[in-house]
């Protein structure tokens, strides 16, 4: 009897460090959801939502600001930016789908934001200082590395990556406080282009890639009207189309590839809409509350289990062209 409660007592310690060592992993939902920030109590918290804007719940609860969430490929993370550890120093951290198990992307701590996930969820692309004062895209795997560069950026708000499904490219702004421009950096060859090269002016920002890699969405103010719009393209730059008017930011594709998120004010208040890209219907789902001092009330993002994505070739999220931080 003595070596049964023995052998108990031992399989119930393993037990326990396994659970303090090897934590369950995190669940996806089981259902699709939004996640979005909000600014209803005077600084940014990350919410999640359904996606008729039902059942919303707050994720976060920290004096600093939290905002650009983003789902990871199989919902089962969300990467987010914080100054939870130094205040006014923003970086990349990582938490649950209920909010729970904060901890940093990355094993240092360094001014980076905009978050993106790799197609294989095993990097993060984002923006951050240069070597130059200036921007720069990079991407590094998640726990740290060496990071590598993608492009420089222009000066803020240069930057805002989005990685492409299939993992082979890296769409992103750069310009000048005149003239912002979308480019997409091939990360195979290292070549890089316009996505718009026949517009001479335009201010063009915050790329998308279409769950299928076949179009980008994007925000654009046009200078010659004063106003604000998102259009979406073909890859290849051809079809142009125009979404919607008088708009705000960052933009956010359904996993199905047949809706977009976006803020816009309306009587005073800033909400995000979904609009279906066939009827252009927009429905109101949250109101994100005011400007806080950082002006963050931007960043939101869709995960459906039933539409997960297809894992892309190991090969294809192989760099072949080199050391891109000295490629520009």
């Amino acid at each position: 009897m003595k070596r049964l409660y023995f052998y108990l007592l031992c399989c119930f310690a393993v037990t326990l460090f396994c659970f303090s060592v090897c934590p369950v992993s995190a669940q996806a939902p089981t259902r699709a959801k939004i996640v979005f920030t909000a600014t209803r109590d005077g600084n940014a918290e990350i919410y999640v939502m359904n996606t008729d804007g039902s059942e919303q719940l707050r994720l976060t609860d920290h004096p600093g600001d939290d905002f650009d969430p983003t789902w990871s490929p199989t919902g089962e993370h969300i990467a987010f930016v914080s100054e939870r550890d130094h205040a006014g120093l923003y970086d990349i951290y990582l938490m649950d789908p209920n909010g729970q198990n904060i901890r940093p992307a990355f094993d240092d701590l360094d001014y980076r934001t905009a978050p993106a996930w790799s197609p294989d969820a095993e990097k993060i692309a984002y923006h951050t200082y240069s070597t130059i004062p200036d921007w720069a895209v990079y991407f590094n795997t998640i726990g740290g590395g060496t990071p590598e560069r993608v492009s420089e950026a222009g000066i803020h708000p240069g930057g805002f990556p989005d990685w492409s499904p299939d993992g082979t490219e890296i769409a992103f702004t750069g310009g000048t406080r005149i003239k912002w421009r979308i480019w997409i950096r091939n990360l195979q060859t290292g070549d890089k282009k316009l996505l718009l090269p026949k517009i001479p002016l335009g201010d063009q920002r915050n790329p998308a890639w279409s769950p299928d890699g076949s179009k980008l969405a994007f925000y654009w103010w046009k200078r010659e009207e004063n106003k604000p719009y998102i259009y979406t393209v073909n890859r290849d730059g051809k079809n142009l189309d125009k979404i919607v008017e008088n708009v705000s930011g960052i933009v956010a594709w359904a996993p199905n590839g047949k809706e977009l998120l976006y803020k816009q004010t309306v009587a005073g208040k800033k909400q995000l809409f979904k609009i279906d890209l066939d009827t252009r219907i927009a429905t109101p789902l949250a109101e994100l509350g005011p400007t806080t001092r950082h002006g963050q009330n931007t960043g939101w993002d869709w995960f459906d289990p039933k539409v997960l994505p297809v894992a892309p070739q190991p090969q294809l999220l192989t760099t072949v062209w080199g050391q891109m931080k000295i490629k520009n």
